[in-house]
């Protein structure tokens, strides 16, 4: 377990133009990784090379052929956590190529051995920010900004005693936002229920998750026969798929296009996330995701003039209302009834109020 942690600090660093102590320069390539997943069991300090390759650091020397000492330290939303000093073996002339693998570890590397005691660890962790102790030891790093601050001096015997938070170094970083679920509302139910009979296109498909700033949402819909409910085992590789948000394009809002729903016609949905770790990270060309479960519904056109349960949450969902998402998310349905200003209004005239309010702050309150 002391070796999940560290390695993880080294996967995502943000290059600032090296800070040179003599005449050495310092550039990372890739620049930057921003991630909404990221797992410390994929990085090890003890077993370096099971790391993925994530980025590679430049070091030059610019002046006489030398050895050198580099010094890592790690902070977490600008507070210090641990440093670790290496020394090179050998003398450094031009330029030389390091990843993660090198420069994250508690291992001698080909290049580098250790300097006094290695602090690469859990527990070093832990000890410096307790805040970081549970999420740490649960195998994962919760949302906020990593940095790594880079030293590269002339080999000296002695230890090499910086101030953290001095002047004098090249900072690298991550965001970390995490993705988090993705839990469907409306409309239908999760797949293994009684699905239920939605009457009029759902002009809506509504879910909550949060927002990380990368998350692009695609809303994925399949189709099944009157004769054929899907449960858990074949909702993903039954039926036809029906709709799927076109590349390029993102479900931020819920809405979809008008789409030909067939009448007796079951219909599964669910709603998809790039994610983006330490083994994929950026949305473009990452094939990982992260998937909501499925909803399922049926779909049922009226043969009379009544206004149908589904076409009144239909028309509430326009509202976009963070009261009434709390209250679908508690299980509560609505009854085709409004009160409004000591008013009681349904059938056609309640779905013309709700139109009215689109847009409009609101208060809803249940009633008995």
């Amino acid at each position: 377990m002391k070796s999940l942690i560290i390695i993880t600090l080294s996967v995502f660093l943000l290059p600032v133009l090296g800070y040179a102590q003599g005449s050495f320069s310092l550039n990372f390539f890739p620049n930057s990784v921003e991630v909404n997943s990221m797992s410390t069991s994929s990085f090890d300090p003890f077993v370096p090379d099971s790391q993925p390759l994530l980025t590679t650091l430049k070091i030059t020397n610019n002046g006489s052929p030398e050895r050198i000492d580099l010094k890592v330290g790690v902070l977490w939303n600008g507070h210090f956590l641990v440093e670790s000093t290496f020394e090179s073996f050998n003398n450094l002339d031009g330029s030389l190529y390091l990843t993660n693998r090198d420069l994250i570890t508690n291992q001698s590397s080909t290049y580098f051995q250790t300097k006094g005691e290695a602090t690469l660890s859990i527990d070093a962790i832990v000890k410096s920010n307790s805040l970081l102790k549970s999420a740490v030891y649960a195998g994962y790093f919760p949302d906020g900004d990593l940095q790594i601050r880079i030293w590269v001096r002339s080999y000296a015997p002695e230890a090499w005693v910086i101030d953290p938070y001095s002047t004098g170094y090249q900072e690298f970083a991550i965001r970390i936002r995490s993705a988090g679920n993705i839990n469907l509302i409306s409309p239908g139910v999760a797949v293994g229920q009684t699905p239920p009979q939605i009457n009029n296109a759902p002009i809506m498909f509504i879910w909550n998750s949060l927002a990380t700033g990368i998350n692009d949402y695609r809303l994925i819909i399949r189709e099944y026969a009157p004769n054929y409910i899907p449960n858990l085992n074949t909702v993903a590789n039954t039926g036809n798929v029906f709709y799927e948000t076109p590349l390029g394009l993102s479900e931020q809002s819920g809405f979809s296009s008008y789409l030909p729903f067939v009448n007796g016609n079951y219909y599964a949905w669910k709603i998809q996330t790039a994610l983006s770790n330490e083994y994929n990270h950026g949305t473009t060309g990452n094939n990982a995701s992260l998937n909501s479960d499925w909803n399922v519904f049926k779909y049922i056109i009226e043969t009379d003039d009544t206004v149908s349960i589904s076409e009144f949450q239909a028309r509430l969902n326009m509202l976009n209302n963070s009261d009434l998402l709390n209250f679908y998310m508690q299980g509560y349905k609505p009854v085709g009834v409004i009160e409004f200003e000591g008013k009681t209004y349904s059938g056609q005239d309640a779905l013309n109020l709700i139109e009215s309010l689109v847009g409009q702050d609101i208060l809803v309150e249940l009633k008995d």
